[in-house]
This record gives structure tokens, C-alpha cells and sequence, in this order.
């Protein structure tokens, strides 16, 4: 079986047991735009929290929707954090 991961973030991605267990880039865009539809604006930290994958899905799923023109990147704020 042969895996290749995208390394956009400049993450080692090496062999590991848990990079081995993906999520569906797709799945996960569908899945982050339901969750900003409802909490309109949340942090990083907070989408990841939600979802049982790696921070780098998270990443690559968010700057695709970006890319998308589907969401946008904002300055953080102490309201951000509320809404979690």
C-alpha cells in the first residue's frame, strides 16, 4: 500500500502509526462548512477540536475552501473563542 501526503505546511510526515488512519479532504470540507454555518466564525483550534483527524486535514481542508472562495481567514479575537 502506498500513501503520499500533501506537505504544504512543511509538517513531517513521516511513518507513523496515526498518519496512517485519513479523513476525507472532501468529507471534512463539507463537514467545516456545516459547523462555520452554525457558529458563523471559530478558531483553528476550535474546528479541529470537532473532528477526529489531523490538524494538517483541518489545514488543507480550510485553505481549499479559501481557495474555494467558500470561506475566509480573519484576525483572531477574544470573541472568536466565545462561540465555541
Amino acid at each position: 500500500m502506498s500513501i503520499i501526503f500533501e506537505d504544504e505546511e512543511n509538517v513531517i510526515k513521516g511513518a507513523h502509526y496515526y498518519l496512517f488512519k485519513r479523513c476525507s479532504l472532501e468529507k471534512l470540507e463539507v463537514e467545516i462548512l456545516k459547523l462555520l454555518r452554525e457558529k458563523r466564525s471559530l478558531p483553528l483550534s476550535a474546528i479541529w477540536r470537532r473532528f477526529d483527524c489531523h490538524l494538517w486535514e483541518i489545514s488543507a481542508a480550510l485553505r481549499r475552501l479559501k481557495n474555494k472562495g467558500l470561506v475566509e481567514e480573519l484576525e483572531s479575537t477574544p470573541r472568536s473563542y466565545e462561540n465555541q
